[in-house]
C-alpha cells in the first residue's frame, strides 16, 4: 500500500468515527457526569428500593428531580418526596425487592427491566411484577424517574381486588 493510501483510508477513517461521535454522543468523553458510572447507578438505585432507608434512595436523585409511578398516578418531587414515597412504600409492602434484569443507557438516559416483588399488607400472597423503569440524568444523578407496571397484575398475583386501593392513614 502506497503511502498515500494510507493517508486516504486513516482519513477516511477519522471522518467516519467523528461523524459517529457527533451523531452518538463521545464514548468516552467526561459528559460533567463522574458521579456514577450506569451500572453503578442502576445497582444503587435497585439496592435502595430494596433495603429500608428512604435517605438511600433520595440520595441517588437530584435537589429537582421528579419520580412517577404511572401505574398509581403519583408524583414525587425533589429528594424529599422520593425518601417520602419510598417510607410510604416502606409502610404498605414488606420484603421490597427490585431485581435488574438489564439495562441500557442512551445518552442521558437508561431504561432498567426488573422484577419488583414484595408483600402488600394484609393481601394473602406475594407478588413479583415485570417493571420498566425510564431515568434521566443530570451530572450523575437521577433528575427523572418514570415506573412503568401493571398494577391489576400486582393486585391480582397479591390476591387483592382489582378495585383496592392503599390506606389514606
Amino acid at each position: 500500500m502506497k503511502i498515500r493510501e494510507v493517508k486516504r483510508a486513516l482519513t477516511v477513517l477519522v471522518v467516519a468515527v467523528l461523524g459517529l461521535t457527533a451523531i452518538n454522543g463521545p464514548a468516552f468523553a467526561d459528559r460533567g457526569q463522574p458521579a456514577h458510572r450506569d451500572g453503578d447507578i442502576v445497582a444503587e438505585w435497585a439496592s435502595a428500593w430494596s433495603g429500608t432507608d428512604p435517605q438511600a434512595l433520595a440520595k441517588l436523585f437530584t435537589s429537582d428531580a421528579t419520580y412517577t409511578d404511572l401505574a398509581l398516578n403519583v408524583v414525587s418531587v425533589g429528594r424529599d418526596g422520593v425518601a417520602t414515597w419510598k417510607q410510604r412504600t416502606d409502610l404498605l409492602i414488606s420484603d421490597v425487592h427490585v431485581t435488574v434484569v438489564e439495562s441500557f443507557r442512551s445518552g442521558d438516559h437508561i431504561a432498567v427491566e426488573t422484577v419488583y416483588s414484595g408483600h402488600v399488607h394484609g393481601a394473602p400472597t406475594p407478588f413479583a411484577v415485570p417493571t420498566t423503569t425510564i431515568l434521566e440524568l443530570r451530572r450523575g444523578l437521577i433528575t427523572r424517574d418514570r415506573d412503568y407496571y401493571n398494577l391489576a397484575t400486582l393486585l391480582a398475583q397479591s390476591g387483592l381486588p382489582a378495585t383496592w386501593t392503599p390506606p389514606t392513614s
